[in-house]
């Protein structure tokens, strides 16, 4: 099973990768980028809008996870853990932020590795909820024009996700275990809150992509941002380097195409937006290095880490 699990993960990245030297092949102009790029960061305006609404985003999921944890510890503590996790996806080829995320909420509060690390798990899986809603959700509300091949090959990887949780007991003890934990919280007056918290972030954050899409012929509406936005994200699960590259750019230049944004256009704004998000996480990181550092070595003790 192991060996399955690896060529699954290796054979969905391997696909990414090739979409996206494709698409690269296909629509990579570097001076029609670099001219969309300047008159990006010419509009003060739009740049400032940009980082407030995606410092916004990261604050209102730092306040849900907040709730969930312990409304007593300082807000700081949550938001400084989510920002490192941020910043340490978009420097490893590896999603290694959550691990440092539940690592830094246990050295800086009371907060066991336990409860830490179940923590993140749970506000992933809501991530995850509100991700995959919209993204069906766009698909039957929107109109978008999904090919019956895409949806048979989504349908098809799922079921192999399925039969792998089946065969793989610890995989299913520990996903039915979530499942149950997840629907607890859901109906409760805290679960609701939760929810709309982090629909909101994620709204939030659509509108890098409204914002850079408005510099282009084929500008989106907000609906549309929205599901490009959390289609992309969602995509991320076959992360294979640094931020996400190449992923990234495949699932929103899709995304745009179904929104009928011609490809050049649509492998553009992937471009920028994914590089302003580069930019963000690694100002932030450098927040991060000067007033709360975590060395390597601490960080390598988590990775390591499973359980108390």
């Amino acid at each position: 099973m192991p060996g399955l699990k690896r060529s699954v993960q290796w054979g969905g990245r391997l696909l990414v990768g090739v979409c996206f030297l494709w698409l690269s092949y296909l629509a990579f102009d570097f001076s029609y980028i670099l001219i969309e790029l300047k008159e990006l960061f010419s509009n003060f305006w739009v740049i400032g809008a940009m980082t407030a609404a995606y410092l916004s985003a990261f604050l209102i999921r730092a306040k849900a996870w907040q709730l969930y944890v312990d409304k007593s510890q300082p807000l700081k503590q949550f938001v400084d853990g989510l920002l490192y996790s941020l910043f340490i996806n978009h420097l490893l080829p590896v999603k290694a932020g959550d691990v440092v995320r539940a690592g830094y909420l246990v050295n800086s509060t009371r907060i066991s590795w336990k409860s830490a690390i179940e923590s993140v798990v749970v506000m992933r899986s809501l991530d995850l909820m509100i991700l995959g809603s919209i993204s069906l959700g766009g698909v039957l509300y929107l109109g978008l024009s999904i090919s019956y091949l895409f949806l048979i090959l989504l349908v098809l990887a799922g079921s192999l996700v399925m039969v792998l949780i089946f065969f793989k007991e610890n995989w299913r003890t520990v996903i039915i275990s979530q499942i149950k934990r997840v629907g607890s919280i859901l109906f409760s007056g805290q679960g609701v809150l939760l929810f709309f918290l982090i629909a909101v972030s994620w709204g939030l954050e659509a509108i890098i992509v409204f914002a850079v899409a408005t510099q282009f012929s084929s500008a989106l509406g907000f609906l549309q941002s929205l599901w490009v936005n959390s289609f992309t994200i969602a995509g991320q699960v076959f992360h294979f380097s640094p931020g996400g590259i190449g992923t990234y750019e495949s699932f929103m230049s899709f995304a745009l195409r179904a929104s009928e944004v011609p490809i050049k256009n649509a492998y553009t704004i992937a471009i920028l937006t994914h590089g302003f998000k580069f930019i963000f996480s690694f100002a932030v990181g450098l927040y991060l290095i000067l007033s709360v550092p975590i060395s390597l070595k601490t960080i390598k003790g988590w990775l390591k880490r499973k359980e108390d």
